[in-house]
């Protein structure tokens, strides 16, 4: 029985071709022509993600895609404290029809506030185009946590308009898919998720690369269908190290690491794992990939999607449908 109904396979294969997409840009006429001092991310799951990408441009360096101005992440409904007329909002969302996103759109409109979308459809496209508010359109068709490559080109065509970022960032994407190819590390990771059969996924790294590890969370829980959690340095050694002295279940840590980590987070993850391991814990080490942190990101994306790929393959279940989701979304509505 076939179990990869919707050829998930292909997916990630072609996931990193996303960034040389060409997208549309609706309205871009009508953006505010003023200076912001912060850029507010309304998202939720991978969408929120896009912020964190950008934060993460900005902690380690990476000038080509690092926005002027601080960005900040909002995951919920309405928008949070600080949002102001300096304010750029960018409200994203893959459906278009996520509530939580709709409801921060609704309240930076309402505010006067200057706001910028991201959809492939649904109702915050009807908005956006009702509205006269500028948004770039992303292709449908796969799942809303495959579509990272869109997500980030679409952001990078925003800040450009807004003047918050330069035309290397552009540039910087379009080179990508020659230096992450995901075909040359599937088998290596088909491999290891044996490791990972009926355990529970634990993901640890430093702060600067949460946003990786809550990458690889998403991708279990939504491709495997099974729990996964995730925790950075040095701030887990300050509590939840202490609470494995009584594992109470079947669990995998896995340590992901970059040579670019601060010398004293190396220390303390070798240290960790030492610790874990003497308490029973299988841990494994994964070392990040790439010669930056772009090419970090989407090596570290196609490995955490290959390894919840072939784990959904192991437990005979089709990686692609996210059932409890829809159900929920049915729910809300009644």
């Amino acid at each position: 029985m076939e179990v990869d109904k919707s050829n998930f396979r292909s997916v990630i294969l072609s996931s990193v071709n996303q960034l040389n997409e060409p997208l549309t840009f609706f309205n871009e006429l009508n953006l505010g022509r003023r200076s912001f001092n912060k850029v507010l991310i309304c998202g939720m799951g991978g969408s929120a993600i896009m912020g964190e990408f950008l934060s993460y441009f900005q902690d380690t360096g990476f000038a080509p895609l690092s926005p002027t101005v601080p960005v900040l992440i909002h995951r919920s409904y309405n928008l949070p404290m600080g949002a102001d007329q300096n304010t750029l909002v960018i409200c994203i969302s893959y459906s278009g029809n996520t509530e939580e996103t709709i409801a921060a759109f609704d309240k930076a409109l309402a505010a006067n506030i200057e706001v910028s979308g991201i959809t492939s459809g649904g109702q915050m496209a009807e908005l956006f185009q009702k509205n006269k508010i500028p948004w770039v359109k992303i292709p449908q068709n796969i799942q809303p946590r495959m579509s990272s490559g869109y997500q980030l080109s679409a952001i990078v065509k925003v800040l450009m308009a807004y003047g918050l970022l330069g035309s290397a960032a552009q540039a910087a994407l379009s080179s990508l898919p020659e230096k992450v190819n995901p075909s040359s590390f599937e088998n290596q990771t088909k491999l290891f998720c044996a490791k990972l059969h009926n355990k529970v996924p634990i993901i640890y790294t430093s702060q600067n690369n949460f946003a990786l590890a809550m990458r690889w969370k998403i991708s279990f829980n939504e491709n495997t269908k099974i729990p996964a959690f995730c925790n950075v340095f040095p701030e887990m050694n300050h509590n939840e190290m202490v609470g494995w002295t009584r594992s109470l279940g079947p669990f995998h840590l896995l340590f992901l690491r970059d040579s670019d980590d601060l010398p004293r987070i190396k220390k303390r993850m070798e240290i960790t794992a030492e610790l874990l391991k003497k308490e029973g814990l299988p841990a494994d080490f994964i070392d990040i990939a790439g010669q930056n942190p772009l090419e970090k990101i989407f090596w570290a994306l196609v490995y955490g999607n290959w390894l919840s790929y072939y784990l959904a393959l192991m437990y005979g279940i089709d990686p692609t449908p996210v059932a409890m989701v829809e159900e929920l979304k049915k729910k809300l509505k009644e």
